[in-house]
């Protein structure tokens, strides 16, 4: 359970290069940056949901629902990488910006919040105060780490194996979870001891 609640974030390379991905896509700079301004805004703006949705759906059936939309949509966004940017300029930049913003909505108010939650909650009390500072440590180290490399996968898989290789990351969280992770919600912390 401790494993699958500090799996690195397959989508690190979204939020950080966002205005990049966007430019590589066909945007202009300054559209770019205004586009990824707009991924900002509308992974802000659907944390919101996340509030109702952690304690009615559960912990668990939100990382199901939203792992397998993830890696449609980044797949999506992979796929629209082949739509020639010459030729098909205003498809190409539409199917990309709407794939990576329906992405950032699936990933707001459940793979965004709920590892958090799982920190929380995972952990006997005897031990709670070193996961709570060590989950969300490696967490953020990974992410760190999946950062750093996505220009070098770029470079080595193109775009479309660089958003590939996040859909299979996000097929195995889906699978992790589906074997491995209980759901959480509704339980007392004796419960979840």
């Amino acid at each position: 359970m401790l494993s699958i609640a500090t799996l690195p974030p397959p989508h690190a390379a979204t939020p950080y290069y966002s205005s990049s991905i966007f430019v590589d896509s066909g945007f202009e700079e300054t559209s770019a940056l205004g586009a990824s301004l707009g991924f900002g805004v509308n992974n802000s703006l659907f944390a919101i949901p996340a509030v109702y949705t952690i304690d009615t759906f559960g912990r668990r059936n939100l990382l199901l629902t939203n792992f397998p939309l993830m890696a449609l949509f980044l797949l999506l966004t992979g796929f629209s990488f082949f739509i020639p940017l010459e030729t098909h300029r205003t498809a190409r930049v539409a199917c990309i910006a709407l794939a990576i913003y329906l992405f950032g909505i699936m990933y707001s108010p459940g793979e965004g919040p709920v590892p958090f939650m799982y920190f929380a909650e995972a952990y006997p009390l005897y031990v709670r105060a070193y996961g709570m500072s060590l989950a969300p440590a490696t967490l953020w180290f990974f992410n760190f780490v999946l950062s750093i490399t996505w220009l070098s996968l770029l470079a080595a898989l193109t775009s479309q194996g660089g958003f590939g290789l996040y859909v299979a990351w996000n097929i195995i969280g889906s699978v992790l979870v589906l074997l491995f992770l209980p759901e959480t919600n509704g339980l007392s912390l004796e419960e979840l001891d």
